[in-house]
């Protein structure tokens, strides 16, 4: 009897272990047919499903044909908006604004509207767009378009005016590696000067005492297409009248008289030595004018009160420039024969300064001080201002 019921507890055994096997292996086919099964779903409508998500990945990857009776535009295109409108023949409830993806190649979903017109904002300038206009219920491509934002306009704005250069300062985004240079003089037909690649540009192609205009526009070349900016606002200058300055005579002497020692009142002299809008420099004594020391000079260089000059000095290396006013003239009796500078101490010119204020180290000569120091290498006049000034008498 042992034989026997080992032999039973065998069998029994194996037949638990087969059914084991074949419970797991059914229980893994279950498992897989879960996977790939759609339950509750009818074959067929699964089937429409897959074609129709099919048919929409490739819609996405490829330019949508316009669809007869829908008309897409974009215009009032800035460097940084566009707007979007749309008019369809047909009703169509909601759209689905789409934006291309250069990257990926293909379309992404930018926002749903039931509008027919979208303002677009934020956009870079410079930038190549394209938007879809698709049914948001079928998302049957209705149109697209494309089209590109402006490049910003630069600026240009005046640095140094001379009598034989103007100086120009250009501003403009980094995008932008080229800005063409447009120039009138005196009032003329404007035509293109330069083509700039930096944030200067200077101007010696000028002649004395004339009028220039400049403005600038930016230009882009991109896939051989270039995109051009709008026109910048105009900025002028005059140039500067320059004066010939006498031979073997440096200028480094700068003497100085006392502006008190002007008494005839009736003489535009001591009216602009004494007017409300002269002052003492409290640190050099002199008397200025808006920033301008009060000089006499010979009247080779002009006879008006009131005339404003740039007088450059040259100190070694360095270049100074001094703004300066005429409130009175060197008498021809002590300057050379073209009254270009005082014989007896050889200055052209002379500063005009309040008593009891003299800095010291002066020594005679105003060229002791460092602003001052250094021989003068070029007299300017800027240009007049109309019914202000008055001959010297």
């Amino acid at each position: 009897m042992q034989k026997g019921d080992d032999f039973i507890r065998l069998k029994s055994a194996k037949i638990v272990s087969v059914i084991l096997v074949l419970i797991m292996a059914v229980s893994g086919s279950v498992d897989a047919l879960a996977f790939d099964l759609p339950f509750g779903i009818p074959f067929k409508n699964q089937a429409v499903q897959a074609e129709e998500d099919s048919r929409i990945i490739a819609a996405m990857h490829k330019p949508i044909r316009a669809k007869e009776g829908f008309i897409l535009t974009a215009d009032s295109v800035t460097t940084d908006s566009a707007k979007l409108s749309w008019e369809s023949d047909t009703l169509i409830l909601s759209y689905a604004v789409y934006r291309y993806n250069v990257i990926n190649h293909c379309w992404e979903e930018y926002l749903n509207t039931t509008e027919n017109e979208l303002q677009l904002s934020g956009l870079d300038e410079d930038t190549d767009y394209r938007f879809g206009i698709f049914n948001a219920a079928t998302m049957e491509g209705l149109s697209e378009v494309s089209f590109t934002t402006a490049v910003k306009t630069a600026s240009v704005a005046l640095k140094h005016v001379a009598s034989d250069s103007v100086e120009l300062r250009i501003r403009h985004t980094e995008s932008v590696a080229r800005v063409w240079l447009y120039r009138s003089e005196n009032g003329g037909k404007f035509e293109k000067l330069a083509e700039v690649n930096s944030d200067t540009y200077t101007d010696t192609d000028v002649k004395e005492e004339t009028t220039y205009s400049y403005r600038v526009k930016c230009v882009t070349n991109r896939a051989n297409r270039k995109n051009v900016s709008k026109v910048s606002r105009t900025v002028e200058a005059k140039t500067l009248k320059n004066f010939e300055l006498p031979e073997g005579i440096s200028g480094a002497t700068k003497t100085y008289a006392y502006y008190k020692a002007v008494t005839a009142k009736s003489t535009p002299q001591y009216k602009l030595l004494n007017s409300e809008e002269c002052y003492t420099d409290e640190e050099t004594g002199i008397r200025m004018v808006d920033g301008f020391y009060c000089i006499a000079l010979g009247s080779f260089y002009g006879t008006k009160i009131g005339t404003k000059y740039r007088i450059t000095l040259q100190d070694g290396e360095e270049i100074k420039e001094l703004n300066c006013i005429l409130c009175d003239q060197k008498a021809n009796r002590h300057t050379d024969e073209k009254h270009q500078y005082a014989v007896n101490n050889k200055d052209i010119m002379e500063f005009y300064i309040e008593k009891g204020k003299l800095p010291r180290g002066i020594a005679g000569s105003y060229g002791n001080l460092e602003q001052f120091r250094g021989d003068i290498v070029k007299i300017e006049q800027y240009p007049e201002v109309e019914d202000t000034e008055k001959e010297a008498e």
